[in-house]
């Protein structure tokens, strides 16, 4: 008897699936917990935490343009598997040094192949499958990747505890304050181990499933033949949704641990869960277009995930900052799987790539400036005021996608 398969899966997806897995729970689960512990660890002041982690965002935005060229010409595949090996490779390097100009140089790194990474993805996931299964497939493609930052973030919290055991079994009877940047170190490196790993399904992967006729037609495609306008209005929101998760996302451990005062481990649990709800909540994306289409519902979630960022202002007991706090990212997650197949089916396939790196333009954009910034508003207005103003540019995203996608499903 035949097994139909689910609408959005098949064997390239899957594989596909298997290398985000092991991505997102090296960098974004295990590598992002840990980074800022470090840093702190080691003696990093607030802005300068802040301008390490604004880096990535200003080589990702100088990288943006010229890798679309580099990926009609290159591959889309071969991309993937190289941007890859470079992150570890990037993050590796961040462990082995407490130089400030070195840590620079590597975060600047960390952002170029991210960037390139994150440029080519949209592109060749919408090669996987049919245009009618693209929601579904990149819904089950982010249930993925924050069903692994979860895992990732849960390991980042205790991997520190688990290389100092490790060193004390060599000898070492327990970290002082001063050894304990070689906790974070060992974790970081194992991050950049699982990162590499992701390269092997990748290399599995056919090639791009376009016709060499089309494939020539990208590699001649002229300045002139791209219609800009179009795309800068279809790709602004990802600005204003760089905003706001540059205000969040790089600082969420430390807002936990200073605001109330939890170990490490417990912040890591608690990320952790933000992620899993992320990776749950776009799940009910394809129910959500049935009834409103992509970029109504993206609008009043938006709303939603607004509120939620209110209520966690004003959280005074952890439990209730908790709640709000995966409501809050939840919610807002669900902006990634809706709108890159309402990007990508709205232009014609040669323009993907250059759409592709023009919203990763200006998401680092936003995300460099709010990231730059952060360390001045922490210092000025706290924890609970950026939240405030994270509800605010969340609350600007829903409008500005309602906006840019006038006349779009």
């Amino acid at each position: 008897m035949r097994i139909r398969r689910l609408p959005g899966l098949n064997r390239q997806v899957l594989l596909f699936l298997c290398h985000s897995l092991f991505f997102h729970i090296g960098l974004l689960g295990i590598a992002d917990i840990l980074l800022n512990f470090y840093l702190v660890s080691i003696g990093t002041d607030a802005e300068t935490i802040g301008l390490l982690q604004s880096l990535p965002r200003l080589s990702g935005f100088l990288i943006g343009l010229p890798i679309g060229w580099v990926a009609n010409r290159a591959g889309n595949r071969r991309l993937i598997a190289l941007s890859t090996a470079g992150l570890a490779l990037s993050v590796a390097a961040t462990a082995f040094t407490q130089a400030l100009p070195l840590l620079m140089i590597s975060r600047f790194c960390w952002g170029a192949c991210f960037g390139a990474n994150q440029v080519v993805k949209p592109p060749f996931m919408v090669t996987l499958t049919d245009r009618s299964e693209h929601t579904a497939q990149f819904s089950y493609h982010n249930l993925v990747s924050m069903l692994a930052v979860s895992i990732g973030s849960a390991l980042g919290g205790f991997l520190p505890m688990l290389v100092s055991e490790l060193v004390a079994i060599k000898g070492v009877a327990g970290l002082r304050p001063e050894e304990m940047p070689l906790a974070y170190q060992g974790g970081i490196i194992i991050a950049a181990l699982v990162i590499m790993l992701s390269v092997l399904p990748v290399l599995a992967l056919r090639g791009d499933s376009t016709s060499s006729l089309a494939t020539e037609a990208r590699k001649r495609l002229a300045l002139r033949a791209v219609p800009w306008r179009t795309i800068l209005r279809l790709t602004f929101p990802l600005f204003v949704f760089g905003i706001s998760g540059g205000l969040t996302f790089p600082f969420f451990n430390l807002f936990f641990r200073d605001v109330f005062g939890i170990t490490d481990s417990a912040v890591g649990s608690i990320i952790g869960l933000g992620w899993l709800v992320m990776g749950i909540m776009p799940m009910l994306n394809p129910f959500w277009e049935a009834r409103m289409g992509r970029a109504m519902a993206l609008s009043a979630l938006m709303v939603a995930s607004a509120i939620a960022f209110v209520g966690l202002s004003f959280s005074a007991a952890l439990l209730v900052a908790v709640i709000f706090y995966v409501l809050a990212i939840g919610i807002r997650n669900t902006m990634q799987p809706l709108f890159q197949p309402l990007l990508m089916d709205s232009l014609n396939e040669d323009f993907h790539n250059i759409a592709s790196s023009v919203g990763l333009v200006l998401w680092n954009l936003g995300w460099f400036g709010s990231t730059l910034s952060f360390g001045f508003l922490q210092a000025t207005v706290g924890y609970r005021n950026i939240m405030l103003l994270v509800a605010v540019f969340v609350l600007m995203n829903g409008l500005s996608i309602r906006w840019s996608s006038r006349g779009r499903a």
